[in-house]
């Protein structure tokens, strides 16, 4: 057992198998046609119909969803010989797998649909459905040629579904027959015509649905050559969601309805629209931003510019005067208050000292100095017996040191002068 372990690369679990089984059998076995005969239906209220296609050596389950049901010409029955177009569905779950059926016919058309995968083959060998050789489709288109049949469904739904979209673009319709001999050939001239017109920017190729022998001039190999050799892209709407054709494949994009071509043409211009109107609400909530801050800066100015004009200086002026009278009255107060108190306490003090007395001792002490003075004056002396000596100068000689021989003196008395000279 350890051997096998060791020669095997990995170990998978029952999940990883189904799923890689899943993808091999996508990858190697893709859409293709498959001939039995019905039995075992059953339908269920879903609309999906499940039942078994057989033939002489082996079974095959198969199921019809709902969706590719639609449209479909052939019922399926017990008994009936069909020919079945699809692809192979794995299960993972339960590790089954079942045929997937896209398209049905009756075996009594089993030569068309040879025809078709033969023809299907040989240009895609010529790299006619070649992916890389499709163009995108413009995103905008301005002019659309529309090649079908004036009269059919189809194009009034087209047109009906750009008006309700408010695409706003031309369509110019270049008629041809969509069914019988001769529509392959009306089809190609159409194509022609339409890629040659001036502004056409984008061609569509349409039709209603049908069985495979109506849809049949779209598999004609001149069509196919004609839609893949147009000089402008060209969306193939042929039939409904379950019907192939070759101009599909040979087209750079297969719509799967008319409408659905409609709704492809329309959704550039839808997203733009979308993208616009997201753009304006966006440019619309800035602009209200915008609008309320400047309504507040205006208000904010308008505010300063009431505390600054003459008026509101004034009213301020006011305020501050009256402020300032209201602190002036009090310190008054304050201060006619405290002198009242000192006037008060002077007065006490005025009082207890009483003036008249004080001004009669000042008296009585002034004419005290007074005598003091007038017995110290130079007169007084002179009157009590002294004498000045003055010299030749008029100046008072007060020391013997002062004298000199001969030196000319006066000596002053109360009662006059004597003039002297010293020896």
């Amino acid at each position: 057992m350890s051997d096998f372990l060791e020669r095997s690369d990995e170990i998978l679990s029952v999940s990883e198998f189904s799923r890689r089984f899943k993808t091999l059998v996508k990858t190697a076995v893709p859409e293709f046609w498959i001939r039995g005969e019905v039995s075992g239906t059953r339908a269920y209220s879903s609309g999906h119909t499940y039942f078994t296609l057989k033939d002489e050596g082996a079974t095959l389950s198969a199921v019809l969803f709902k969706g590719y049901s639609r449209g479909m010409s052939v019922k399926i029955s017990d008994g009936a010989r069909v020919l079945l177009y699809g692809e192979v569905g794995v299960y993972e779950a339960r590790g089954t797998y079942q045929f997937i059926v896209k398209a049905v016919l009756d075996d009594g058309a089993g030569e068309l649909a040879r025809r078709f995968e033969a023809l299907k083959k040989k240009l895609e060998a010529e790299g006619l459905f070649d992916p890389l050789r499709k163009r995108s489709i413009p995103r905008f288109p301005k002019r659309i040629a529309v090649v079908t049949s004036p009269s059919g469904a189809a194009v009034r739904d087209f047109v009906s579904i750009l008006r309700r979209r408010m695409w706003f673009g031309e369509v110019l319709i270049f008629p041809c027959r969509v069914q019988g001999a001769e529509a392959a050939g009306e089809i190609v001239s159409a194509l022609r015509s339409a890629q040659e017109t001036e502004g056409v920017d984008l061609a569509v190729v349409m039709r209603g649905g049908g069985s495979l022998e109506d849809l049949w001039p779209f598999n004609e190999e001149i069509v196919a050559r004609a839609v893949a050799g147009c000089r402008v892209p060209v969306i193939s709407a042929v039939g409904h969601e379950i019907d192939f054709s070759l101009s599909d494949f040979a087209a750079d994009l297969r719509a799967e309805t008319p409408s659905a071509a409609a709704e492809l043409v329309s959704s550039g211009f839808l997203s733009l629209v979308g993208r616009l109107r997201e753009a304006g609400e966006e440019i619309f909530s800035i602009c209200e931003t915008s609008i309320a801050d400047y309504a507040q800066r205006l208000e904010n100015i308008a505010r300063l510019l009431r505390l600054n004009s003459p008026s509101g200086k004034i009213e301020n002026y006011c305020i501050r005067l009256d402020e300032l009278h209201s602190r002036l009255y009090s310190r008054a107060e304050a201060a006619l208050s405290k002198n009242r108190e000192r006037l008060a306490a002077l007065s006490a003090r005025f009082g207890a000292l009483r003036p008249s007395e004080r001004i009669s001792e000042m008296g009585e002490r002034l004419n005290l100095i007074e005598r003091n003075l007038n017995s110290l004056s130079f007169e007084s002396a002179l009157g009590r017996g002294f004498a000045a000596v003055l010299g030749e100068g008029g100046k008072f000689k007060s020391s013997a040191r002062d004298f000199f021989h001969g030196e000319n003196i006066k000596i002053k008395f109360s009662d006059g002068d004597v003039d002297a000279s010293v020896r």
